[in-house]
């Protein structure tokens, strides 16, 4: 079964019921790991804003218009994919010992779908929020 075929076999009538089904929904909080897993596991795209009110307020279709011209990693939001990517790459040992220790939470602040393909959008937390993301120990 493809991807989008795995969404789409999702219980549910409308986008918003087959998100549900697997526990995505405004005001949820997922950890980003989980969100990138079921982002590869039933093909739906997962976008990460990191500011509140452009989230909130935004429109992703517009969102990615005003900015086509910007690399990806130089906006406003992001991939989860990109995201992780780019951090598992600046930092590929203790990153991963990071999100063990303390899980990035995403709050998930929409859902809907864009020509046919589905989305989720999810607000970062700020910084102030991972103020124990720090260098983990490391016993020698």
């Amino acid at each position: 079964m493809s991807k989008k075929n795995a969404f789409e076999h999702l219980d549910g009538e409308g986008v918003q019921e087959k998100f549900a089904a697997l526990g995505i929904a405004p005001g949820e909080r997922i950890d980003i790991v989980e969100i990138q897993r079921f982002s590869q596991d039933y093909g739906f795209r997962a976008v990460l804003y990191f500011e509140e009110e452009m989230a909130r307020d935004g429109d992703l279709a517009a969102d990615e218009k005003a900015y086509e011209n910007v690399p990806e990693t130089e906006r406003p939001f992001i991939s989860v994919e990109k995201f992780l990517q780019f951090a598992r790459e600046f930092d590929p040992y203790s990153f991963e010992l990071r999100l063990k220790e303390l899980p990035i939470i995403i709050e998930v602040v929409g859902v809907g779908e864009i020509e046919g393909e589905p989305y989720m959008t999810g607000l970062m937390p700020f910084l102030d929020d991972l103020e124990n993301f720090e260098e983990p120990e490391i016993i020698g």
